[in-house]
């Protein structure tokens, strides 16, 4: 088997937040392919999602765990939203939403 950075056989669901009633959306069949936790995305990551991980890791290490907090720190650190905006609490929750 050969590594690749992401799962093209990974099932998308047709809402951000699956759903919480059995039978609903997509479910992937036990047994049907591996799914490696480290294979569970759509595609690579992109240069602004491996930014933003750079950037959580090093709030992160300075013991942050509120996301306001986090919020400050990223906006410190002058990493911007996708958008090229500064952090707020609302669109942190709306990317890690759309990211998953």
């Amino acid at each position: 088997m050969s590594h690749q950075d992401y799962n093209p056989q990974l099932k998308s669901w047709q809402r951000i937040i699956p759903s919480s009633e059995p039978g609903q959306g997509y479910i992937e069949p036990p047994g049907g392919f591996a799914n490696p936790v480290w294979q569970t995305r759509a595609n690579v990551p992109g240069e602004f999602e491996i930014d933003l991980l750079a950037a959580l890791e090093e709030v992160f290490s300075d013991g942050v765990t509120e996301l306001d907090a986090l919020v400050e720190g990223l906006n410190a650190l002058q990493h911007r939203d996708r958008h090229g905006q500064a952090w707020t609490q609302e669109s942190f929750l709306q990317e890690m939403a759309v990211l998953g």
